[in-house]
Order: structure tokens, then sequence, then C-alpha cells
């Protein structure tokens, strides 16, 4: 049989790669693979394969097995699956686009695959991984279309690589910087969340040396598995069958709020107050409630848990962190991040039944210093359980591999004003009237401070509109209200179209020394689809 290389095994001596030659798979007429035992979910498979002259045999066991191939695809996922093509030379050729359920349209376009060219080793793999990983369109490119379909979020991201050649890029040439640019590649797919799994086909012995690690660097960078196949191509469709049912599921969560086990959709309420993200002037563990020193290197923490309810496996990935102004809605793009600014990631793994916390550096800390976090794992053994969209309040409510936590603190002395933010925003597809809702499920301010909220001109303006509609506030000139009521205040029917965010100023002034607790909410419908928990603390003088 084939054999299957995982990380523990990166570096081979020749001697080893003989051997795995000669137990590489038998005869192209051998009993097909069993059933697989089990379901992986939603795929996302994307195939990669080098057709110049050299290749091909493995081009005709691909065609083979195609349709074994195709078929294991649509059984482990319930049909919930999408398929792409792309194959290289010295150029890059997008053949098949991602498409659902596009098996037919896929297992046609293998079967139509010819061998050419390729008269000069080595090939555009890392390219053409490039391509695959990273979506790239066809402009100033030697590619001709755009790969753009994108990778789903909910979805086990394979990519399967078929070479027999050293990675060359465009030029024709295998130097150093072509081991860097595959390097890259390996790395670049690891924090997309995409797996790769590399078949090595060693037409000729002249490149097996310097191939071979790199090509183990795909799968073992990417928690994916490395083959040999033989010479002659055999062995590369039974290898790919078995890269599909390499689908081990891992399940790390990040908690909502303290009573979070994991389950998603989350029931809970406050989902964008996470107790498992934090800020630290260092990589040492601190208290909660600390503030970022503005223009200071800070660290973001993050609590990682593993297992979740889905999965018992281990955990690779990347935590990825955000931020935004602190508010409500917020809008989230895979490709523009939306609303959210990137901070850093850190690659990590979460032993299973074990808890890791990231620590991910933010430097520097840009002013004004009151933000929203946001915490993403990206790991392709571990998937969104929902898809991705524009709403990040969806996002976070439906995935437990995303976080969310808007609490800020804000230290003022009696009788003096400290200031922080609220941005109102609209990431649903259609114009609502939303409301603003404050209340203190501690100790209020309100009760011997003041707070008091200033829509700005336009916010402000578009309150009017619809009545100025409010309870527990009263007028404190121009565009600001005061909150009159501790326990429970409104701004209502504010109407925002979607994409638009309108920044109010919050105003806390400090009475009494102590500690106290306000929430300020966006709802639509009554539904809460954002907030900040602001923390005040009133120093003594």
């Amino acid at each position: 049989m084939h054999r299957f290389r995982r990380p523990a095994l990166a570096a081979l001596a020749a001697l080893a790669l003989a051997a795995s030659v000669a137990q590489a798979t038998g005869p192209a007429g051998a009993a097909p693979l069993p059933p697989a035992p089990r379901k992986c979910g939603p795929m996302d498979v994307a195939f990669v394969v080098d057709d110049t002259g050299s290749m091909g045999g493995a081009i005709t066991n691909l065609k083979t097995g195609i349709n074994q191939i195709a078929q294991e695809v649509e059984n482990l996922t319930g049909s919930d699956y999408r398929l792409s093509l792309v194959t290289f030379k010295d150029n890059i050729t997008v053949v098949n686009n991602f498409a659902a359920n596009n098996k037919a349209a896929v297992v046609a376009s293998v079967n139509a695959l010819t061998v050419s060219g390729g008269g000069g080793e080595p090939e555009a793999s890392d390219e053409a991984l490039n391509t695959v990983v990273n979506s790239l369109p066809a402009a100033g490119r030697p590619q001709n279309a755009d790969f753009t379909a994108g990778w789903r979020s909910n979805a086990t991201r394979l990519t399967v690589l078929i070479t027999d050649a050293r990675p060359g890029g465009f030029d024709d040439t295998y130097t150093a910087a072509d081991n860097t640019n595959a390097a890259l590649r390996a790395n670049q797919a690891l924090g997309n969340g995409i797996k790769i799994s590399s078949v090595y086909v060693p037409t000729s012995g002249a490149y097996t040396t310097p191939i071979v690690p790199i090509m183990q660097n795909y799968a073992n960078t990417t928690g994916g598995l490395y083959t040999q196949a033989q010479a002659d191509g055999n062995g590369v469709s039974t290898a790919i069958v078995e890269f599909l049912r390499d689908c081990k599921r891992s399940d790390v969560f990040i908690r909502d709020q303290v009573t979070d086990t994991g389950v998603e959709p989350n029931p809970g309420s406050l989902f964008w107050n996470s107790p498992d993200i934090k800020v630290c002037p260092t990589t040492a563990d601190c208290g909660p409630g600390i503030q970022p020193v503005v223009g200071q290197a800070n660290w973001v923490h993050v609590r990682l848990t593993n297992p979740g309810p889905n999965a018992t496996a281990d955990g690779h990935g990347t935590l990825k962190v955000y931020r935004t102004t602190p508010g409500g809605s917020t809008n989230w793009n895979p490709v523009t991040n939306g609303d959210w600014t990137y901070i850093g990631e850190q690659t990590l793994t979460v032993p299973a039944g074990g808890v890791t916390v990231a620590k991910v550096l933010w430097n520097p800390v840009p002013g004004p210093g009151h933000f929203c976090l946001l915490a993403r794992w990206v790991s392709a053994s571990d998937p969104m359980t929902y898809p991705e969209v524009s709403d990040t309040a969806l996002n976070t409510k439906r995935n437990n591999n995303i976080a969310w936590r808007n609490f800020q603190t804000v230290r003022v002395k009696p009788g003096t004003p400290g200031k922080s933010w609220f941005a109102v925003g609209n990431a649903t597809e259609r114009a609502v009237k939303t409301d603003l809702v404050i209340t203190s499920p501690e100790r209020p301010l309100v009760s011997n401070g003041r707070v008091i909220v200033d829509l700005g001109p336009r916010l402000f303006e578009l309150w009017r509109s619809t009545g100025a509609q409010g309870e527990g506030v009263k007028q404190a000139g121009g565009t600001a209200v005061e909150i009159a009521d501790p326990k429970h205040a409104t701004l209502a029917g504010l109407p925002i179209k979607p994409g638009e965010r309108f920044t109010a100023e919050l105003t806390f002034i400090g009475g009494t020394p102590g500690t106290y607790v306000q929430h300020v909410v966006q709802t639509v419908n009554g539904q809460d689809i954002g907030g900040v928990g602001y923390q005040v603390i009133v120093d003594k003088e």
C-alpha cells in the first residue's frame, strides 16, 4: 500500500524514500477501498494538477478513479460539497471554479485532460497553490481565469496537489526563493483553514530529494497527508480517496458567556461579552478590565477550550483577532473584514481535553484606546458550524469558533467626565428601526453620577425624524440626552439603512467612588444585535 506521512515524518533519508516507492499502491485493477465509515460534513475540495507531458500515467490513474473520488465526496458530505479543478505547467488554467454539487462537471473536465508541454522542469505548482489558497483573480498573472468563488467558512477545506516537479514559479527556474514561496503557500493555507494533501509522482528520480520535503511540508504544516505514488502514476486515485476520508473533526470553542459550553447556536444573552478575551500589557496573565495602553505594545489573550460538544481530537489552527469602535451591529466581510480592523494572529495546537491561551501581539495600540475585539478560530479540522454572513452578531451566536468582547473600562474622578463611544450600525440587508437600550445589571452609575449620550447631528436628526421616542431619558442640550432612569432607558426607532454606521459619544460623570456598570445594547424588534458593557471606575480624589 501507499504510505501517508504525518508531521513527525517531515524529513526522509534517501534509503527510506526508495522503500516508500517499493511499497506504493499495487496494480490499477486492485479492489477499491471499502466504503467510508462516517460523514465529514460540508466540504470544498480543490484539485491542483500538474498536466505536463511527464504526468501521463498519473492523469490516466486519476481518470480511472475520478468517478469513485466524486462519489466518495458526495457520500462523505451528504451532497453538501463544491469541487474545483486547476491545472498548471509554467502557467495556470482554472478549469472549474467552485460550484455546488458539481461532480458531473469536474468528472467531465478530468476525463478531458490531456498532457502536454513542460519540456523544462520545474513547474508552477507554488503559484497554482497561490491561486487556489488565496482565491486570486487572473489579472497580472499567467492565469486564464479568475479563481474567486471563495471557500466556505463552514466547510472542511481541502486542496489536493499532484505533481512530479519542483516548484518554479512562473520563470521555469528552481531556486531557494521557490522553496521560500512554497513554504509561504503552506503557511497561508494554514492561516486560511485550508488543508493541503499532496501526491508526489516520481517520474524521474533526479529531483526526488528536493521535492519530497517540499511536498511533505505542505501536508505537515496544514494538517494534511502526503503520499508517494508509483512512477507510472499508480496509486494517485487511491491516495485521494484516503485524503478525503481524513476529515477528523476537532471542536475548539471560545465562550460567549461564563456558562457557555460550546453548544451552538448560542442560547444565552450578552453574547458580545466574552469572558475568554482580555487585553494584558505583557504575555503574562492579568486581571480583567485592563484597558489597552495607547501607543504601546499590548497582548490580546484568548482562552481556547477543547473539546467542544462535537469532537475530541486535538485542535490545530490559527486564532485571529480584530478590533472596531465599541458599538452594536457590525458588518463582517471575509475579504475586507468589514467594520473590523485586523490586529494579528497566532497558530497553535489546543490539546484534546485541554485549555490553551493564545496571545496575540497588538503593537502599537492606536488612540483613543476604546475598542471592541473579535476573535476567530480558523482551522481546517474545525470549520464554522454555520456559514459566516455579513452580520457579526449572527456569526457569533451561531459559531463557537467566534467570540466578541465589548467591555470597556472608563476611569473618572468624582464630578469629572470620562468619555467613550458607541457605534450604531446595520449589518443586515434591509433598513431597520433600531433601539438603544441602556440598563445596569449591577450597580448603576446613574444613581449618584451621570450618563450622557450625544448622538451627533446626523443620528440625532434620524431619531427626531421618527418622533424622538424614548423612555427614561431627558434632553441635555444640542444633540445629547441624559439617562434619567438608572434601571432602564431607551432611545427608540432610529432608522438605519444597510451598511450605515454612526458613532455616539458617551460621557460618564463620576459621583461616589466605586465601580459601576452600564450596558448599552442595540436591538431590533426586541432582539439583541450587539452591545457594550461599560465598567465605570470612580476613583477617590
